[in-house]
């Protein structure tokens, strides 16, 4: 591929994947009208944050390899084709039952579009497509669900307006794929990929091992922020919060991860993984501090500490796992981290929806955060054991 064939594509496919994992966060600033307009239950509005991290692993596992078999292009418009479904789903959405469905229609869509995406950028360019693929899911979660919050505001029809725009996105995203080329030739297997299988390349089975612990702990903090987090920020606001609350509090958590990610684009995996423990151990005590105080202030620069170390530790495990991929073995990997990243930000945060009805918010948070802190500090003390992390040399600028 010349150069400008190969900025097309980063460019192209960086954008619909931000449409994609943005479009996950445009719901979170919704829940608490559904709430109030449909009398949604808590269990309701987690069902519907589960169902969407259940049909993502689901495609992850069973349609996370395909387009290394049959290119990327048509799966990305097979994943296009679902996501627009689930849009006007949305956006036809009369109770929390219609907002569940379009949820599972989502998760499907994104798991789908993930793994190719994030492959068609890795062939396009290998250092430069693994640094978009860590980017993009922080400043698109925190532009869109921001972005949704100010259209819950002033737009009209705050319950569907934001869906019919990225209805609009999705069916542009369609058209602009035949502008770049296929990245990859089919070969035979693709009925046998759809398996449920993990697949991680031999030679990246080590780092994806030593990688793990980091990454999971930032991905659960990640879930707990943006499926509680709204609820959590009301009660460290002394009016309550108004309603642009929930769309600010994944903000907070994603844009200090997209700068952390941008002023570390070179050195070591482990100096970020090191790095990105380290400020997650600083911002979470802050997190408690501000609920317990009732000082959102508090909790929101708690908050922001904690996602810049989100950033510095997705950063730094891509940089270690994704150049150990071949060409037909990118979409598998991508698949088999992000498998193991939304199951670390699913299944905590849901099994915490159960434990608030019981236990109620703070105490729940409490343990959350307090077992997060501990896997954290575990982590930190093993990578300043292990200075082998790192399987490559960190990308040029």
């Amino acid at each position: 591929m010349t150069p400008p064939i190969r900025a097309r594509i980063l460019w192209i496919y960086g954008t619909i994947l931000f449409l994609f994992l943005g479009a996950s966060a445009a719901v979170t600033p919704l829940y608490p009208l559904y709430h109030a307009q449909w009398h949604a239950s808590l269990p309701m509005l987690q069902a519907a944050f589960a169902v969407y991290a259940l049909t993502l692993l689901l495609a992850l596992l069973c349609l996370g390899s395909l387009s290394d078999y049959l290119g990327r292009r048509p799966v990305i418009w097979l994943a296009i084709a679902v996501e627009t479904v689930a849009m006007l789903q949305f956006a036809v959405a009369a109770n929390i039952g219609d907002v569940i469905c379009g949820r599972a229609l989502q998760g499907l869509a994104t798991g789908i579009a993930t793994s190719a995406l994030s492959a068609g950028l890795q062939d396009a360019h290998r250092e430069r497509g693994g640094l978009i693929s860590g980017m993009v899911p922080m400043g698109s979660m925190a532009a869109l669900a921001l972005g949704s919050a100010i259209l819950v505001r002033f737009a009209p029809d705050p319950l569907n307006f934001v869906f019919w725009l990225l209805t609009v996105g999705m069916v542009m995203s369609a058209g602009v794929v035949f502008a770049i080329p296929e990245t990859v030739s089919r070969i035979p297997g693709a009925l046998a990929s759809l398996r449920p299988r993990i697949h991680v390349p031999l030679a990246a089975r080590g780092a994806m091992r030593r990688i793990a612990p980091a990454n999971i702990a930032v991905w659960a903090l990640a879930g707990l922020l943006l499926s509680l987090g709204p609820a959590i920020a009301r009660i460290a606001s002394h009016d309550g919060g108004g309603v642009l609350l929930g769309g600010a509090v994944v903000a907070v958590v994603m844009a200090p991860a997209l700068v952390a990610m941008v002023v570390h684009l070179a050195g070591p995996g482990t100096l970020l993984l090191r790095r990105g423990a380290v400020a997650v151990l600083a911002g979470l005590p802050l997190v408690l501090i501000g609920l317990h105080i009732v000082s959102l202030t508090v909790f929101l620069v708690g908050a922001a500490i904690a996602g810049a170390g989100l950033g510095l530790t997705v950063q730094g495990a891509l940089r270690t796992i994704v150049p150990l991929a071949e060409s037909h073995e990118r979409a598998g990997l991508a698949a088999s981290y992000f498998v193991m990243s939304y199951l670390a930000f699913s299944a905590p945060a849901f099994l915490a929806g159960f434990a608030v009805r019981a236990c109620g918010l703070r105490a729940t948070t409490d343990a959350y955060v307090a077992l997060l802190l501990i896997l954290t500090a575990l982590t930190l003390r093993g990578l300043g054991r292990d200075g082998t992390i790192d399987a490559c040399p960190s990308p040029a600028r």
